[in-house]
């Protein structure tokens, strides 16, 4: 059977991280240390083997043994059930998305959704180069008049009148005092709307994973995502922070924007996605 796991107990699985790649995995500490928004499923509630982490319906991780039929047998049916109905409702998602670890969890997990119509993509893992960024920066687009890039605190989150902060770090965060504590973010501001923001979506020691988005297409094409990363960048340096950042290889914009800012290619791991019907 799969069970979901208290978040209490999330530390027993710390056990299943056997690589240094796994150990160092800025995403799975953030979650197992109870840092950020996660469900870990196991196989096993006081001693699990296996593990499934959901980055709360963005993405899943598999970790553990990948042969082991206690959890591997009742997959395909916890993914169309469960699993379906706790991503939609934690954030709406219908896709499944899975990053594979190694060739193990590559052949299982082809063969536990071989009869979906799947895709194949790749993740890739990026390092900040500050000197790079330094070069760059120069040559950025000035904040257009009547915008105003701002600090995301109590004061700027409380002021928001369409909610869009709270709802988007409720989404990764277990409270907003969370994220003050731990997190770090910028966002652009005009007419006391929030246009667009860049804050710390995983956190573990001086780690943080970058979220970046402009909500509205008319503000698009305006250097703001750019600039909003750029204060976000110069906090992370002035404070000993290590800026992260991960995309799909299919998100060309995402591409661009971190080689924009500095960051630097490293490494990049297959996916596999579907659509639940």
């Amino acid at each position: 059977m799969i069970y979901k796991l208290d978040k209490r107990d999330y530390y027993k699985i710390k056990r299943l991280l056997q690589t240094p790649d796994q150990k160092n995995d800025l995403t799975l500490n953030s979650i197992i240390n109870g840092m950020n928004r996660g469900t870990i499923y196991v196989d096993n509630l006081q001693a699990p083997k296996t593990a499934l982490i959901d980055v709360t319906g963005i993405i899943s991780i598999f970790i553990g043994d990948a042969t082991n039929k206690q959890f591997i047998d009742y997959l395909r049916d916890f993914l169309d059930n469960q699993l379906k109905i706790d991503t939609y409702e934690s954030c709406g998602g219908t896709w499944f998305i899975t990053v594979l670890k190694d060739k193990t969890w590559e052949r299982t997990l082809k063969n536990i959704i071989a009869d979906k119509e799947y895709e194949l993509d790749y993740e890739l893992y990026y390092q900040f180069n500050p000197k790079t960024f330094a070069s760059l920066k120069e040559k950025y687009k000035s904040l257009p008049e009547d915008y105003l890039i701002k600090k995301i605190d109590t004061d700027v989150i409380k002021n928001d009148p369409d909610g869009i902060l709270s709802e988007v770090l409720g989404e990764v965060w277990y409270s907003i005092e969370d994220f003050h504590t731990h997190g770090l973010g910028y966002c652009v501001i005009k007419d006391n709307r929030v246009i667009s923001a860049c804050f710390s979506c995983c956190v573990h020691g001086n780690k943080h994973e970058i979220s970046v988005e402009t909500y509205d297409e008319e503000h698009m094409n305006k250097g703001l995502a750019t600039l909003v990363c750029t204060a976000y960048l110069e906090h992370c340096i002035k404070n000993g922070l290590k800026p992260q950042w991960s995309t799909m290889e299919t998100n060309l914009e995402s591409k661009r924007l971190a080689k924009k800012l500095g960051f630097e290619f490293e490494s990049k791991l297959k996916t596999l996605e579907f659509e639940w019907r």
